[in-house]
């Protein structure tokens, strides 16, 4: 019996595991993960902070749905060390188990700038990080959110959901740089104006210091104002310490090939912690495709995976990227 072991269960981890199950019905498939949710939906998180989804209404498969696939799902459990010359795993808790192959699953943290004070601030990737938020609104009058690209602006919106005055600090000279040309972001901006945010940009942040329960955030152009919260959307760090430490070849993420293998014999990565083709993409959307696609080569269906081209969304009513970009090249 063929044993494969994922770590992660995030979209891509759980994605794998789930379609290798139904194409390899006789091999022992275990899913580890750190937390102990199962699968939820991290896309909706922002939902779930403006108020508009009820936190039950994230979770996509409990450890109870898992389990009943046939997978054997074990929560709270995280990974020291990879010992690639035994075949071997060792998790926190001084266990360890064999496995014939193994898939690297383990996504990503909140990358956080090199600020003064932003270590104590909040970040949005996971449930816990909304818990917290929600933990820190009242009383609260107004909140600063550091980035400007997708997640940042969905948290700004979130925010004002709840009634806070929002302040927007993006570094680079307009909103969502990776996405819009600069016409773009101009109409982009106008309506966030409309909406009621404050709008800086190119403008970095120099410092964050405690003040009367809240932050008096510093940008370096001089400019100081004091807000209730501050929270940090400035991309994503992949999860790849483990990996690293056991020798595979590590970049920005786990470097993989076009069929996620990675430097490591019979060890694969998908997901937020791959660097593919030169880059880690990031979106759940790519992270479930991988996911599916491994389990495709894995059981030998494909040859290898060519991503597609992901078309990024903007999940705030009443703005559309897509008529966005027709106004602009009408």
């Amino acid at each position: 019996m063929k044993n494969i072991t994922v770590i992660g269960c995030g979209i891509a981890g759980f994605t794998a595991a789930k379609t290798l199950r139904a194409k390899m019905p006789d091999a022992e498939i275990v899913l580890l993960d750190s937390g102990m949710h199962g699968l939820y939906s991290r896309i909706r998180l922002p939902e779930v902070l403006a108020g508009s989804l009820p936190e039950e209404k994230l979770m996509l498969a409990s450890p109870e749905a898992i389990r009943a696939l046939g997978i054997d799902f074990r929560p709270a459990s995280s990974v020291a060390a990879i010992h690639p010359e035994r075949k071997r795993i060792e998790l926190t808790d001084s266990q360890s188990l064999a496995y014939e192959t193994l898939i690297l699953a383990t996504g990503a943290d909140a990358a956080l700038p090199p600020i003064p004070g932003a270590e104590q601030n909040m970040t949005l990737r996971s449930l816990e990080d909304v818990q917290r938020i929600l933990r820190q609104l009242p009383g609260a009058e107004s909140a600063a959110v550091i980035g400007g690209g997708l997640l940042g602006l969905e948290a700004a919106y979130a925010l004002l959901q709840r009634g806070l005055k929002v302040t927007i600090i993006e570094m680079q000279p307009r909103l969502l740089p990776r996405q819009l040309s600069e016409a773009e972001s101009v109409i982009l901006s106008r309506k966030f104006d409309e909406l009621g945010y404050r709008v800086f940009t190119g403008r970095s942040t120099e410092s964050l210091v405690p003040a009367d329960g809240g932050w008096k955030v510093r940008l370096d152009d001089g400019t100081e104002f004091e807000t209730g919260l501050v929270l940090i959307s400035a991309g994503i760090r992949p999860r790849m310490e483990p990996a690293k430490a056991a020798g595979a070849e590590t970049g920005r993420g786990i470097v993989v090939d076009d069929r996620f293998a990675t430097s490591l014999p019979d060890v694969y990565a998908i997901g937020d912690c791959a660097q593919l083709d030169g880059k880690v993409n990031g979106l759940w959307a790519a992270a479930k495709d991988q996911g599916t696609a491994l389990a495709a080569i894995l059981a030998g269906e494909q040859e290898k995976f060519i991503s597609p081209v992901y078309e990024p969304s903007l999940k705030i009513p009443g703005i559309k990227l897509k008529e966005i970009r027709m106004a602009v090249h009408a």
